[in-house]
């Protein structure tokens, strides 16, 4: 299944368990690193204007650095996966990856 197909499921499944996806949401996609310098980097490179950005430090030795960049945004399937493939490009190059995405609904 294409991403964008993944995506539009997604968004799907969340508006049926009720969630308003006509409205701006912070949208969080999650990326991995093994190195914390590699986090870093890619952390400088992803903030921007439209998204706030968080490094989460490994919660036991072996485990990935973490980073989560929030977009506020109305939820499409074509806006987030343009975001989510911008950021995977930006994290292979910075020897990372994705992990994913959600939306954290603060209603």
């Amino acid at each position: 299944m294409a991403l964008l197909d993944e995506n539009a499921t997604f968004l799907k499944e969340f508006a049926e368990e009720g969630l308003d996806l006509t409205q701006i949401r912070a949208v969080e996609f999650a990326h991995v690193f093994a190195d914390p310098v590699d986090a870093d980097a890619f952390a400088e490179a992803a903030v921007s204007e439209e998204a706030s950005v968080d490094i989460l430090e490994p919660e036991d030795e072996g485990d990935p650095w973490e980073v989560a960049v929030t977009v506020e945004l109305v939820p499409t399937a074509a806006a987030i996966t343009a975001i989510e493939e911008r950021l995977e490009a930006l994290a292979v190059k910075h020897n990372g990856e994705s992990d994913g995405w959600g939306i954290y609904d603060d209603e």
